[in-house]
């Protein structure tokens, strides 16, 4: 008896708008998307963690992305939101983090001929990133939720 493993052909996906990129994560990584609410401020953070808020009687880190990628202060934005993910680490202190969006996310299918690899730019090095890619021509940043909760656990 032989056993096959099918890939998918494709995934859902969810494009997350900033203010100068996107970032694209599966659909399986956001929990929930919720209203944008006046932040708690978290003494001591870095600029890039935007403060905290109360999500299902947890407390939620809300990270500002554009911060992390070495970009100046996000502009407000009445169509702002806040992207809940899944850290994936099962042994997280953080199992959620917030990501700061500066429009409403956008579900996608994504299939391998729509992506395209592109080269992490140098100053990327350090920033929880995973990968650059075109998806459709446009440029996104997949974002690593396991470095971004080693980030959160350090601040």
């Amino acid at each position: 008896m032989s056993f096959s493993i099918e890939t998918p052909s494709e995934i859902r996906g969810v494009l997350i708008p900033l203010q100068q990129q996107t970032l694209l994560l599966p659909n399986s990584a956001v929990t929930e998307i919720i209203d944008y609410r006046e932040l708690d401020p978290v003494d001591g953070a870095p600029a890039w963690l935007a403060g905290s808020t109360d999500w299902h009687h947890r407390r939620l880190l809300v990270v500002q992305f554009e911060r992390l990628l070495g970009q100046a202060e996000v502009a407000a934005s009445q169509r702002r939101r806040i992207m809940v993910c899944y850290t994936l680490n099962e042994a997280a202190k953080q199992p959620f983090v917030g990501i700061l969006a500066m429009a409403i996310p956008r579900l996608v299918r994504v299939t391998p001929e729509q992506l395209q690899g592109q080269a992490l730019e140098p100053e990327l090095a350090d920033a929880p990133v995973s990968a650059a890619l075109l998806f459709d021509g446009q440029p996104v940043l997949i974002p690593d939720l396991d470095g971004l909760e080693a980030r959160l656990s350090q601040a």
